[in-house]
């Protein structure tokens, strides 16, 4: 048997399945079901009919051709079970199928508030050897599953559950409601990931989520479908010095990073860039990475650094241009309407800064280097006008080795800005020379010497 598809956790019981579409919840149908969730991350099952009449057969293919929702909820020896959002994938007279995007299973509610509380997420494609940091809250500990996974990933092009994440929440960590507990670790978790993912250049993510009180005795679990896509992997970081990182990156990853740059956007595009396949649309990608970045950090300044002139004092300089303006159309006798029209309404572009000019402000109020990279302004402008080109000509009007070059020096600027903003220490995979080596923000002292 296939490792991705080996079973992590099974159920079977009898219940109703109901359309949840609102003007469908009169109908009701007797099943029989099986649902399981695999090293895949896949959460499917089966349905067999209790009442053997062709009555309910019609009226589940009908629902079925209409893409209706369905949803199972039941108790399982004391066990509260809910299976939604569930969609008939396969229906015929021998064998219905389904799959489903969450699966809920709910033991009993926390037992007293005093008692202490650790949890653990299954996760994909995350590699890792002992690594363990403290977050504020409590401990974070890796685990690495063993077996075949790693190769039938790489064989079979698709993700899979390849390890778990332990949070053992400290003593001063007391809530009194599993929803209250969700929502602190759902959101540890998905920092904690976010991280992991740019780290190890690939999607993580988690498929399944248990919470436990003193003792290891289980409260509640849920699970999740997951995208079972391949995703590439190119490390920033050794999975070797996940540890290290850690330490260095998650203290410094605050909300403001979300909220003043952009980081959550610029990760996923980042991961999202690794994973296409035409070079031109890599780059695009990696410029969004860059523009997110950028622009954010400009429109968040106070003031804000989006225009060069506020409104007013703009409005009185683009009425004096539009009066010098109209001189000079006058002048060299472009009387056409639509051109005289159409020279005004840019006017306005006046007031916006450059490309060049936001990613320098940018860069020199974190203090990254770049001249390593981009040498000059011709060498920034070129990058500039590969992205137009790919935009707005749909090609990069390149040879391959210029847009490769191209390429590699936008994804060097872009990951050193990720670990810059983190203010990261440490060694990192340099993307231009591919050796290991430390990391550096400014190596050539660009802003030292300003």
């Amino acid at each position: 048997m296939s490792a991705l598809r080996e079973k992590i956790f099974e159920r079977e019981g009898k219940w109703i399945l109901k359309p949840k579409n609102t003007d469908l919840r009169h109908i009701e149908i007797p099943v029989k079901f099986t649902c399981a969730q695999y090293r895949d991350g896949v959460i499917d099952g089966t349905l067999t009919l209790i009442e053997e009449n062709h009555t309910q057969y019609m009226e589940l293919y009908c629902l079925t051709n209409k893409d209706t929702i369905f949803s199972i909820n039941t108790n399982l020896s004391g066990e509260e079970l809910n299976i939604e959002p569930l969609y008939i994938s396969n229906l015929s007279p021998q064998i219905i199928t389904f799959i489903a995007d969450y699966l809920k299973l709910k033991h009993r509610e926390i037992s007293s508030g005093t008692n202490k509380i650790s949890c653990r997420f299954d996760v994909s494609n995350l590699k890792s050897i002992n690594t363990t940091f403290e977050i504020e809250e409590g401990k974070v500990t890796f685990s690495n599953y063993k077996g075949d996974i790693w190769k039938e990933i790489e064989i079979y092009k698709k993700s899979g559950i390849t390890g778990g994440v332990w949070i053992e929440l400290n003593d001063e960590v007391r809530l009194q409601s599993i929803e209250a507990y969700k929502s602190l670790l759902f959101k540890k978790i998905s920092k904690i990931l976010r991280l992991a993912s740019l780290s190890q250049g690939t999607h993580i993510d988690w498929a399944s989520f248990e919470l436990f009180e003193q003792n290891n005795e289980g409260v509640y679990s849920e699970r999740r479908n997951i995208p079972s896509a391949f995703s590439a992997r190119h490390e920033l970081t050794s999975y070797l010095d996940l540890p290290k990182y850690f330490r260095k990156t998650y203290p410094n990853y605050t909300d403001n990073l979300d909220t003043d740059l952009g980081f959550y956007f610029a990760v996923e595009w980042y991961l999202e860039s690794l994973n296409r396949r035409l070079l031109e649309s890599k780059y695009l990608g990696l410029f969004t990475v860059l523009e997110t970045f950028i622009y954010r950090f400009a429109t968040t300044q106070k003031p804000p650094k989006e225009f060069i002139l506020v409104k007013n004092d703009f409005k009185r300089f683009n009425d004096e241009l539009g009066k010098l303006m109209k001189k000079h159309c006058d002048t060299l006798g472009i009387c056409d309407k639509r051109l005289r029209g159409a020279l005004k309404s840019n006017l306005k572009c006046l007031n916006r800064y450059s490309f060049k000019d936001n990613l320098t402000m940018f860069l020199g109020h974190y203090k990254i280097g770049y001249s390593d990279i981009v040498k000059n302004s011709k060498d920034l402008r070129v990058l500039k006008e590969v992205r137009d080109n790919i935009i707005h000509r749909g090609i990069s009007e390149r040879d391959f080795d210029d847009l490769i070059e191209a390429y590699d020096k936008v994804m060097a600027l872009v990951q050193r800005i990720f670990l810059a903003v983190l203010n990261y220490e440490g060694s990192y995979r340099n993307w231009i020379n591919k050796h290991l080596e430390i990391f550096k923000k400014d190596p050539n002292n660009d802003w030292i010497r300003e």
